[in-house]
């Protein structure tokens, strides 16, 4: 599965990053869902390290256990209620900064106890045919590398290599980001980023299906999905209190993009009452792409404000607009606090419906509700406190509510160490 929630807690961690110089940074992200659902434990460690003024290297390392409970159609009369893994917790994962990608492929589940989390069949009782929670449980080991160049215009390219570790999803990335000066009074800069990511995804074999099963992994067939990422971004120092950058982005998946554990009924009859549950199925493409503003001003020599903006849309039909808010406080020179208001709204894909007596025979369908049509509130503070020069420590405190009911609070704490 891939858990965007810990992406989320990385980039955190990669705004910390952005002063050049030696230091490593310990965290700990809890993430919990209402009503029992997704609950995420993340330790990670980052250490960054400057060789002269030319070279700087950073290295990211995060450990996910997650667990919890999932929701999607299966049927009373059978035992559909058992343990699998899939990645239910994030919901607008079309958003995450101004450079990420919507992962929506749905590739990334995983299995922990075998066949019997599908819970498929032909000409159920209808009677039977629900819509609940069936549990999961997974583990993610992910790091990073990345080693940034300074050019004598100093000029910089970055380039980058990320590899994710689940039990039946693993991803592999590469990246390069080249930025450019237009100016000696280095006030303005042009960037252009490309990634490409290639993900391995382990199909359970279902009941009635023709494979060879994997015993070690539970998966029977090895499916890949491929995102390539293209950004190209403007910064602009506008005077000595503010800055703004624009960027403009493009992503291509193709591959396995459905999700293997997420099911939708079909042919509902209502003179037999019989209907069908079956997996989803999501096209094998998709074209996005988007842009982005960011603004941000020093209001006062104590307070700061900055503002986001961004829109992206998707040939699977989907858009999503998202207005970011956040003002810092310096109430002494060891206590900085942060307060943000983060708001989303997404419209729904051509494929879903929550309805399930809507697919019969399309070739694509979906009910998985992280393709519909939501919008959602995330309300964000935070507080730096500077023990001495060398050490520092941060606690976060977010709440997130969406229009369909989900809600999730996530904490994070850490320590950093300058050397």
């Amino acid at each position: 599965m891939q858990l965007k929630l810990s992406i989320a807690a990385a980039a955190l961690l990669i705004s910390v990053a952005s002063q050049a110089e030696d230091y490593v940074t310990f965290q700990y992200l809890q993430y919990n869902e209402n009503d029992d659902r997704t609950a995420v434990s993340a330790p990670s460690i980052m250490i960054n390290k400057d060789f002269g003024t030319d070279f700087t290297l950073n290295a990211s390392f995060v450990y996910d256990a997650v667990s919890g409970a999932s929701p999607t159609f299966n049927s009373a009369a059978g035992s559909m209620l058992d343990d699998y893994d899939d990645d239910d917790h994030d919901d607008d994962d079309d958003d995450d900064d101004d450079d990420d990608e919507y992962s929506s492929s749905g590739a990334s589940s995983a299995a922990s106890s075998g066949a019997s989390a599908f819970a498929r069949g032909t000409d159920l009782n209808a009677t039977d045919v629900k819509f609940g929670n069936v549990k999961y449980d997974d583990k993610r080991v992910a790091g990073g590398l990345a080693l940034t160049s300074r050019f004598a215009n100093r000029d910089e390219l970055t380039v980058g290599f990320n590899y994710s570790s689940e039990k039946d999803f693993y991803s592999k990335e590469a990246s390069a980001e080249y930025m450019h000066w237009l100016d000696d009074s280095k006030n303005q800069s042009i960037s252009l980023g490309l990634s490409y990511q290639f993900n391995e995804i382990l199909v359970t074999c279902i009941e009635n299906s023709n494979c060879d099963v994997d015993t070690k992994s539970g998966a029977s067939q090895k499916m890949d999905a491929s995102l390539i990422n293209a950004q190209l971004s403007f910064s602009q120092n506008i005077n000595s209190d503010s800055y703004a950058k624009i960027a403009l982005f493009a992503i291509v998946e193709d591959g396995y993009l459905t999700n293997p554990y997420m099911n939708v009924v079909r042919n509902y009859n209502e003179i037999t009452n019989t209907a069908d549950i079956v997996s989803e199925n999501r096209p094998d493409s998709k074209i996005a792409y988007g842009a982005s503003i960011k603004y941000a001003n020093a209001l006062t020599n104590k307070v700061s404000l900055q503002l986001a903006y961004r829109y992206y849309i998707d040939d699977w039909g989907m858009d999503s607009n998202t207005l970011d808010s956040d003002i810092y406080y310096e109430y002494t020179s060891d206590w900085i606090f942060k307060f943000g208001l983060r708001g989303y709204i997404q419209s729904e894909a051509d494929f879903y419906n929550a309805k399930k007596d809507y697919f019969t025979n399309e070739v694509y369908a979906s009910s998985d509700q992280r393709m519909s049509g939501f919008s959602s509130i995330t309300y964000k503070t935070d507080a730096d406190y500077k023990i001495s020069e060398q050490w520092s420590v941060n606690l976060s405190a977010n709440f997130y509510t969406q229009s369909t009911g989900n809600n999730a609070t996530y904490f994070m704490t850490g320590f950093r160490y300058n050397f």
